[in-house]
């Protein structure tokens, strides 16, 4: 959590939610612990968790459930073991290194282990464009494709062409089948200035479908 105008897309969204009710959240990318606090501060019941590569256990306090933990987030075996240890999180926020590799991977595994409900945030998408990070523009000017951009506009695809396939109205959409589990529980995805927010949730597009036609046959 770092630009100003983050927060109040952060606030658009969890002012929605329960603020009493306790939740667990994972935030990747400590840093001076400012994040950590504003998430105790908003959800004073929750239990807060932290994860950096760099040695930030000071921002942590058992008294107040808040756990810092040093490691890489493309970690697999790490990011179980949060799970397992202080998971199943219903908000996880990627403010981590921001490098193309790391938001990819750390997605396509905890968006899995998100709790049904839950919502997933990456910050600083940016850096989709920026070589520094293993970014950059095609020659249609669009991110590259093994960015965490194009990963999100595939996945917008695909949610989105599942009814023009599932109705016959257009070719089998793209395989993509690191994604199907995310088309399944993608509820939906809000884009803000260089950040977005996946809410999950299980979507049944037969069980949709079916009620589609019945509907139809009804307005008939």
């Amino acid at each position: 959590m770092s630009l100003k105008n983050y927060y109040e897309h952060y606030d658009f969204h969890f002012s929605k939610l329960d603020r009493k009710k306790k939740y667990r959240i994972l935030e990747i990318g400590v840093k001076n612990g400012g994040g950590l606090w504003t998430l105790k501060k908003y959800f004073p019941n929750s239990s807060i968790t932290g994860l950096d590569i760099l040695d930030c256990l000071q921002y942590g306090s058992n008294e107040d459930d808040v756990q810092v933990f040093v490691g890489d987030q493309t970690d697999l075996d790490m990011l179980d073991k949060l799970h397992k240890d202080r998971g199943p999180f219903d908000i996880i926020i990627d403010d981590g290194g921001h490098m193309m590799e790391q938001q990819i991977s750390s997605f396509m595994h905890l968006f899995q282990l998100l709790a049904t409900g839950g919502i997933y945030i990456v910050e600083d998408l940016h850096t989709s464009y920026w070589p520094k990070f293993g970014g950059g523009i095609s020659f249609f000017g669009q991110a590259k494709e093994d960015t965490m951009m194009n990963c999100l506009k595939l996945l917008t695809d695909k949610s989105t062409a599942r009814w023009a396939s599932r109705f016959d109205r257009a070719i089998p959409y793209f395989n993509t089948n690191d994604f199907d589990y995310c088309d399944r529980y993608i509820e939906s995805i809000h884009y803000h200035d260089s950040m977005c927010f996946i809410y999950k949730n299980y979507f049944d597009v037969n069980e949709v479908g079916s009620q589609y036609y019945k509907n139809l046959m009804i307005s008939i």
